[in-house]
């Protein structure tokens, strides 16, 4: 059963660049969100609606131009802190083999490489990479770099996972296939997930929560809890009723 803490909280959370005219409507304006321990938030919009900067204000990578982000209380003034970060692209080492990569971050939490080591064996294990240690990037489908990418970001043994569009690169079947592998690997591991996309879709696949954002200024639209067990049906009413009203306040 989840727990009712919050782990995230976002209050009156505004953006605006440097290099935007004086004119131009913030790239976020006066988001407020809560986002409770172990939940599945999948933040969805167009592009440009300031979904990945919102979620980079979360990582710590940007800082907001007013407002506040807490993580447990404590406000957010840059990375770590218990958060991981998935990005579209894996950002693999490209010198370096799955295991290493794993292993980097392993070393970043103070592990020797006999530990490192094993723990990098028990997370491509994990997901599903058993047998593919001494492969490199290259050598990697880009299904399989995104399961490194999560194994290595899931090495720093994070509380909460940060995830900017990890599957948009990847075919319709990867990408299906991966969702249900995320999905996997969260359930084992219980961890708060803030995952930004701009399917429907894969948001209804695989979210606690939807929240919708507009774009200039970046706002809430719109936010669903989705009461379905997982795995899920595209066939599903309610699911096809979720993904009428989501589309629509996209408009």
């Amino acid at each position: 059963m989840k727990s009712t803490t919050n782990k995230i909280n976002l209050n009156n959370v505004c953006k605006k660049f440097i290099s935007d005219p004086e004119n131009m409507h913030p790239v976020l304006g006066d988001v407020s969100l809560q986002i409770e321990e172990n939940e599945f938030v999948v933040l969805l919009g167009r592009s440009g609606c300031g979904k990945t900067t919102l979620l980079n204000i979360v990582a710590g990578l940007e800082i907001a131009t007013s407002g506040k982000v807490q993580v447990d209380g404590i406000d957010v003034t840059g990375p770590g802190r218990g958060k991981g970060m998935v990005f579209q692209q894996g950002a693999l080492f490209p010198w370096l083999n799955a295991e290493q990569n794993i292993q980097f971050a392993a070393r970043k939490q103070g592990l020797n490489a006999e530990q490192s080591k094993e723990l990098s064996q028990k997370l491509l294990l994990l997901v599903g990479l058993a047998g593919a240690e001494k492969k490199y990037p290259f050598e990697l489908s880009g299904g399989m770099q995104q399961r490194v990418a999560i194994a290595r970001a899931l090495a720093l043994d994070p509380q909460i996972l940060l995830m900017d569009e990890p599957f948009g690169a990847l075919d319709e079947l990867t990408r299906i296939e991966m969702q249900n592998e995320l999905l996997r690997v969260w359930s084992l591991k219980q961890k708060t997930v803030v995952f930004v996309t701009h399917s429907i879709w894969e948001g209804l696949m695989l979210a606690d929560r939807i929240i919708v954002l507009a774009p200039r200024p970046g706002r809430i639209v719109l936010e669903k809890k989705i009461d379905r067990q997982r795995p899920r049906k595209r066939s599903d009413p309610m699911l096809i009723e979720l993904y009428e009203e989501i589309w629509t306040s996209l408009q």
